[in-house]
């Protein structure tokens, strides 16, 4: 598991999002950042940004044409 962040780092992070929970909540999320900074570098890039999201657009044709 990666090292979680530093209390000091881990609160000025949350003050510059405008995040405030309760100090129980905090440590919890505090102590996980670890575990979620492992998952993520398990993640892989996508090819290009076009593969990122495969999405297609369907319209119903006119019945009138």
């Amino acid at each position: 598991m990666a090292d979680p962040l530093p209390p000091e780092r881990f609160a000025a992070l949350l003050l510059s999002a405008g995040v405030t929970l309760p100090a129980a909540e905090l440590e919890d999320i505090r102590l996980a950042h670890g575990h979620l900074q492992e998952m993520l570098a398990t993640l892989r890039e996508p090819l290009s940004p076009l593969a990122a999201e495969p999405a297609f657009t369907f319209a119903p044709q006119d019945p009138a044409r």
